[in-house]
């Protein structure tokens, strides 16, 4: 883990680096570029002149020159062919942005240098941008070379042209530049970054696009699971794509489903601007989605080492057949635990109620209906766990289903009662972990599944239930699909910040090497400390209870103060 350098390691790096050179810089993701999100810019005199320079950051070691530039074609209207922009690059939008800036991507010295390096360097070359790479000298020192001196202005790149043409007197071909620059123009200032700078490559996020770019990129490293053509298509497809990420992420998951015959219940999805009325809701339909993008990632590059007893090798057998199914529904019938709640604000606001009015439609389920609808569907759940059934389970469930609405219990048995009724390719295995993944992911299961469940007097079930410890720990090994499950929704965060919130997450990387799993999230925003203490707590208890024989090494960062916990799980 410490050979993988963070976002803010390699800005720092790169502003001393700077300033060492005589520049004085702009202020870390400074508001005044807004929309766009500029995380090193300085400027300096030289002379008469005024040099400016803008700086972008790549963490990752593995560098794929499709994933950072790529030719992009761009539709003006419903009859027009359409711009073509050949090796469009966020780099290159920023020259465009600053065109009297020199552009650089800073990369750390950890990046193979291998093929795909090497077409990646020799495009930047063409696209006059520059290489700067990141050295450790020591624990706390850094150090910065040019690693490329090919930056150059897109104001001097013209002007050179221009002088070089008119010498020659050759007017026409200087008039097809002219004409070949606005169009370029046009492209990057208007279309490249989608109407109002919503690229996620060089925006800062906003509510239409909450999907992390890093999770995004991955899906073109895919080899091995079953649906990896349908998720590269949609990684290489995103950026030209101008709907909002719900609409991308339900047509996803839609077409993945329809692989088992089944239509997903988007119900899920057309309730979430219903929750989002309360101001403290945090999305969990792109949550899941993005939970699914990183476990099928995880699986795919783990895929010759995990656990895949069970399982079969046809459609609907797989264990990216069931980890699609357990992510994406995961979080189904939140819905129905926050009932309660957000009918009484929307009664409050409907009829001008008072706090201390009784809420007019609060949801009351039957032990009758849950007995006869979801008894068989409970006893496959403590089947998948090995737990033998008694007055303390039955007494734990009932009052996690009926009282407490649980999600996670109502997601998975709700699962195997939409399974059962509709004719699909998913075997029985599938199914079961499935289920059994999804019905203890939620902390109040879990937590008191293995014990660790917080102190609670007026909890008398879940004390009695806990002391069982029926599941001390969940090891990769023996069940990865409930370990990822609760390992990815405890650390997913990004484009989650509820509308009441200033502060948000961001996936700085997401990386697999020699077997380890490296996940790197960052807070930020006005009162990030708090977020990042918060999460901190939660990942203490997570490492508690999962046993990846440290595998999984999670970091988290607080970008206002630099602080940093990691978690080796």
């Amino acid at each position: 883990m410490s050979d993988l350098f963070s976002k803010m390691e390699i800005i720092n790096a790169i502003r001393v680096f700077l300033e060492s050179k005589g520049y004085i810089l702009r202020p870390n993701y400074d508001r005044v570029f807004e929309p766009a999100r500029v995380p090193v810019f300085g400027s300096k005199s030289v002379g008469k002149n005024v040099e400016e320079v803008f700086v972008d950051i790549i963490t990752e070691p593995t560098i794929k020159a499709d994933s950072y530039i790529r030719d992009r074609v761009f539709q003006r209207s419903m009859s027009s062919e359409g711009l073509t922009l050949p090796n469009a690059s966020s780099a290159g939008f920023f020259r465009h942005y600053f065109p009297e800036a020199l552009v650089y991507w800073a990369i750390p010295e950890y990046v193979e240098k291998n093929e795909a390096f090497n077409i990646f360097l020799a495009k930047c070359k063409e696209g006059d941008i520059g290489l700067l790479e990141v050295r450790k000298k020591n624990k706390e020192e850094f150090e910065v070379i040019e690693f490329s001196n090919s930056a150059r202005s897109l104001l001097q790149e013209r002007l050179v042209t221009l002088q070089t043409n008119l010498s020659k007197g050759q007017s026409k071909k200087m008039e097809n530049l002219l004409k070949k620059w606005s169009q370029e123009d046009l492209s990057y200032l208007v279309f490249y970054p989608e109407p109002k700078f919503q690229a996620a490559d060089i925006s800062i996020r906003d509510e239409e696009h909450s999907i992390s770019r890093e999770l995004i990129n991955r899906m073109e490293e895919l080899q091995n699971i079953a649906y990896r053509e349908t998720l590269s298509k949609f990684s290489a497809t995103y950026n030209s794509r101008f709907e909002g990420d719900y609409v991308i992420a339900l047509e996803v998951t839609e077409q993945l489903w329809k692989r088992y015959g089944l239509d997903f219940p988007k119900l899920h999805r057309d309730f979430e601007e219903v929750l989002k009325l309360d101001p403290r809701y945090r999305d969990h339909f792109l949550h899941a989605f993005q939970v699914f993008l990183a476990g099928a990632y995880i699986i795919d590059k783990l895929y010759d080492q995990i656990n895949k007893d069970g399982f079969g090798n046809k459609v609907g057998y797989k264990i990216e057949d069931a980890w699609l199914i357990a992510a994406t529904y995961h979080d189904y019938d939140y819905m129905i635990q926050n009932f309660d709640d957000w009918t009484q604000n929307f009664f409050k606001a409907a009829l001008h109620l008072r706090s201390s009015d009784k809420n007019p439609a609060s949801l009351h389920l039957s032990e009758s209906y849950v007995k006869d609808g979801y008894m068989f569907n409970t006893k496959i759940l403590v089947d998948s766990l090995s737990i033998k059934v008694d007055n303390v389970v039955l007494d734990f469930l009932y009052n996690r289903i009926l009282e407490k609405k649980n999600h996670g219990l109502l997601s998975g048995l709700s699962l195997l009662q939409y399974l059962d009724a509709k004719s699909n390719k998913l075997n029985q295995t599938v199914r079961k972990r499935a289920c059994r993944a999804i019905s203890i992911h939620d902390d109040d299961i879990w937590w008191h599944l293995s014990g660790l469940a917080p102190n609670d007097k007026q909890d008398k079930v879940g004390k009695k239930f806990k002391a069982k410890k029926f599941l001390e720990k969940i090891a990769f090994v023996d069940d990865p699909l409930s370990f990822l499950l609760i390992l990815l929704d405890n650390v997913q965060d990004e484009g989650r910040e509820p509308s009441d919130s200033q502060n948000w997450a961001e996936l700085e990387f997401f990386y697999i090497s020699d077997k380890d799993v490296f996940y790197g999230l960052q807070f930020d925003g006005n009162n990030s400390a708090e977020v990042y203490e918060k999460k901190g707590q939660a990942l203490k208890k997570v490492k508690k209870f999962l046993n990846g024989n440290k595998k999984f090494t999670i970091s988290i960062t607080d970008r206002a103060s630099g602080e940093q916990m990691v978690f080796p799980i």
